[in-house]
């Protein structure tokens, strides 16, 4: 099958007490790791000395790429609920919109307003809401700027921003290095406590 290969690598001892459910849960994580050459821990194993190098590097390139489009969700998904708080009341203490989901104003306003506007515009509707801080302002420009990079370029680095370093940076340090997501995170954890407590603090 492909993107499946033969693997020595053996079942973790289950030192963490894990429950039957977390293990089933761990052992499907690793087969769809395998599935999607992410398999690391196992490179000796499943692959030729002449491809390691080139497998780590695309396998680097995968987990930085999805940690900037997943953070970059979660960002959207709070602009989404500060501006859906603005226009709905959601019962208190409630840490979702399970009772709002049930009206078709709601429904319409998600699916036909918010699914269909872009992180920026949905900044810029906070921001008229209540002013941002400046740096959490700019954290998510940065954040919307790289993953627009990622998410629509094979080779990001051969786009104009890029080309003269031939790399994708982040605050001046390469993105895909352990410095660059150190770089990218600070931007996102200033980004995520602020709207944090602005959605559930009060809650």
């Amino acid at each position: 099958m492909v993107g499946i290969r033969a693997t020595n690598h053996r079942e973790p001892e289950n030192k963490m007490g894990l429950t039957r459910a977390e293990q089933k849960l761990q052992a499907e994580v690793e087969a769809i790791a395998l599935l999607i050459d992410v398999d690391f821990w196992a490179v000796e194993e499943n692959y030729k000395p002449k491809y390691r190098k080139a497998k780590l590097e695309l396998m680097k390139d995968k987990l930085v790429r999805s940690e900037v489009i997943y953070r970059y969700t979660l960002i959207d998904e709070f602009l989404t609920d500060v501006i859906c708080d603005y226009y709905f009341r959601r019962p208190k203490k409630s840490l979702g919109y399970r009772d709002l989901w049930r009206t078709k104003h709601f429904r319409v306003f998600v699916h036909y307003l918010m699914d269909e506007t872009f992180l920026l515009k949905k900044l810029s509707v906070v921001e008229a809401i209540k002013k941002v801080p400046v740096d959490v302002s700019k954290g998510i420009k940065r954040i919307n700027d790289v993953r627009n990079a990622i998410a629509h370029s094979l080779l990001p680095e051969n786009r104009r921003r890029y080309m003269a370093e031939r790399k994708v940076t982040y605050q001046g340090v390469a993105l895909f290095s352990r410095a660059g997501i150190v770089k990218f995170r600070e931007d996102y954890d200033i980004v995520h406590k602020y709207f944090w407590r602005k959605v559930f603090g009060s809650r």
